[in-house]
């Protein structure tokens, strides 16, 4: 029964992946819990070098690998793209994680329908090399029970029908959920799988750790605290992994 052990089910040994957005936040989180979890290689995307570097100092495993990529820029992701072509024949894992929230107050236009067009063309840009992942010889995915897979980074504003200031950026989110299920249905075919993680609330306040037990009310979260490190990283490492293997079409809110 050892293929029910944890540790194996949620191990991401050997994977290698892509995380957009991943300077800061929670995409920096996302791939530290792959670089400690075993993956073999995880490029990190985003527009700050610095911060990107630094992100990738810390990781455990050494296996974070900076690149700058602006995901509103078909040509940055060509660039991108070729780029990791050098380094590796296939992924198969795609993170979209970048956003725009921009100003939320007033009625101002904002360019929060980039975090629903940077998601598509990073998916677009990238699908070579996930449907690489599926049959070169030394990709885990090559059995084919672990496909290549495809992670948008929503939000629960895509969920919420309650007034809030960021109308835009909560559409854009819900647009981009519609994408994701999409996505999973028109490249199941080719053994592609989308999926869509939904976070809540995760943040500090001026007021203090909003992740303590209490912090919140349970109307507005149920577990009345704010989401910490641990719990991102879980969502992540159960569809990346053996664990989720059999799971597509899925918004995971968290």
């Amino acid at each position: 029964m050892s293929n029910l052990d944890a540790a194996q089910l949620f191990s991401v040994k050997g994977l290698v992946a892509v995380v957009t957005g991943a300077s800061s936040g929670l995409g920096e989180v996302m791939a530290h819990a792959l670089d400690v979890n075993g993956a073999a290689k995880v490029f990190i995307l985003g527009r700050r070098e610095s911060k990107l570097r630094e992100v990738a100092s810390k990781a455990k495993n050494g296996s974070l690998i900076p690149l700058v990529c602006d995901v509103t820029s078909k040509e940055s992701l060509e660039a991108a793209v070729s780029t990791i072509e050098k380094q590796t024949p296939f992924i198969n894992l795609l993170i979209a994680n970048s956003g725009y929230l921009g100003e939320v107050s007033g009625m101002v236009p904002r360019p929060a329908e980039q975090t629903l067009a940077g998601s598509y063309f990073t998916f677009l840009a990238f699908l070579g090399l996930l449907g690489a992942g599926n049959t070169h010889s030394d990709s885990i995915g090559k059995s084919g029970l672990l496909q290549s897979q495809f992670i948008s980074t929503t939000s629960f504003g895509g969920l919420c029908r309650a007034e809030a200031p960021s109308y835009v950026y909560n559409a854009s989110k819900a647009a981009l959920s519609h994408l994701t299920k999409t996505l999973s249905s028109e490249y199941a075919k080719h053994s592609i799988r989308a999926n869509a993680i939904a976070p809540g609330t995760f943040a500090y306040t001026p007021e203090g750790d909003i992740s303590v037990v209490g912090s919140l009310p349970w109307q507005a979260i149920p577990v009345t605290r704010a989401g910490t490190e641990e719990d991102i990283a879980g969502a992540v490492l159960y569809l990346a992994s053996r664990a989720g293997a059999f799971v597509n079409g899925v918004h995971l809110a968290t």
